[in-house]
């Protein structure tokens, strides 16, 4: 091989190791440009109610919260809303779970006739449900203990429905029976109503490959 060849192969190789280089430099500097401009966000939309009896309103509603309030509820109906949240980030994310707090505003008289149910959906598949007492909501306020999470891709819609039901109103008889409420007791059955308050809190995270 003379000399002339030998230098053309030479180079061939160094050309070819340098584009392998550079092809590596480039997908390592591609890589952290992408973990540098992800963000994971997820916000709030709007909500749409079904209402029964009494009033329901959404506020503070932002990112990936907000609080539901349901006024004058009486007994034998229920009320629902429907949250919508948004992932408005760049990349995906995982809904760890949903979370219902600080529940208030109703009277410890009726604490068993209230019922908060709580579910979650993306399109028509369910990813969260719960269903208690109002009260039992203090103790575990996870809508679920999954052990698979769901992974809610870029402009991915979530909904969160939230339905209270207030149970007909039950009273004791002289021989401590139970029964419809059908008599004066310290006000008209009609005249009842109640109030609930919570705070729905949708948990997640950067979306996991592994």
């Amino acid at each position: 091989m003379n000399k002339a060849k030998l230098g053309v192969l030479i180079i061939t190789i160094l050309l070819l190791l340098t584009g392998v280089a550079y092809a590596r430099w480039t997908e390592q500097v591609n890589i952290q440009i992408l973990a540098k401009t992800a963000e994971t966000k997820l916000s709030y939309v709007d909500y749409s109610s079904r209402i029964n009896s009494g009033s329901a309103s959404v506020s503070n509603a932002e990112n990936a919260h907000a609080t539901v309030t349901f006024k004058e509820i009486t007994p034998g109906t229920g009320n629902t809303v429907t949250l919508r949240f948004k992932n408005t980030g760049t990349i995906p994310i995982d809904i760890d779970d949903i979370n219902v707090l600080y529940v208030s505003g109703y009277s410890d008289d009726f604490k068993n006739d209230l019922r908060l149910t709580v579910s979650a959906y993306v399109g028509e598949i369910r990813i969260a449900h719960k269903d208690k007492k109002i009260f039992q909501w203090k103790a575990n306020n996870s809508t679920s203990k999954r052990d698979e999470i769901y992974q809610l891709p870029v402009n991915g819609i979530i909904e969160i429905v939230c339905e209270v039901e207030f149970d007909e109103i039950k009273t004791k008889d002289n021989y401590g029976q139970s029964k419809k409420e059908d008599s004066k007791k310290e006000q008209d059955a009609e005249d009842i109503t109640q109030n609930v308050s919570f705070v729905i809190e949708v948990d997640y995270s950067r979306f996991n490959q592994n």
